[in-house]
């Protein structure tokens, strides 16, 4: 049986919340509530969606446009993630996540 958790979700400076189900992603979760939030290619491999968890835990199995390390620091994609507890995250993160994977090969 699917658990109902809370979402609160920080994108441009707006504060969004909504209920979201353990068996849908966070994405789904925000355009049933009506919030429509940065995304493109919907299964895990761009980062168009990427978001900062701030408190919470998601499940992201299909997120293989995020390293590991990254996702270990709360990084997540909204399109494969999965709550796993009530959330606080802060969307439109796909520039600081792009600056974390690979900035270090553009200087």
């Amino acid at each position: 049986m699917a658990q109902i958790f809370s979402i609160s979700i920080d994108f441009n400076g707006t504060t969004y919340s909504f209920p979201c189900s353990s068996d849908q992603t966070v994405l789904m979760g925000a355009e049933t509530a009506g919030i429509e939030l940065p995304s493109s290619c919907c299964s895990g491999l761009c980062t168009t969606c990427a978001s900062k968890l701030h408190e919470g835990k998601v499940y992201q199995p299909d997120a293989m446009g995020i390293k590991a390390d990254l996702s270990n620091e709360g990084y997540a994609l909204l399109c494969v993630a999965y709550p796993l507890s009530d959330l606080k995250l802060e969307a439109n993160q796909e520039d600081a996540l792009y600056e974390a994977q690979f900035g270090q090969y553009q200087k």
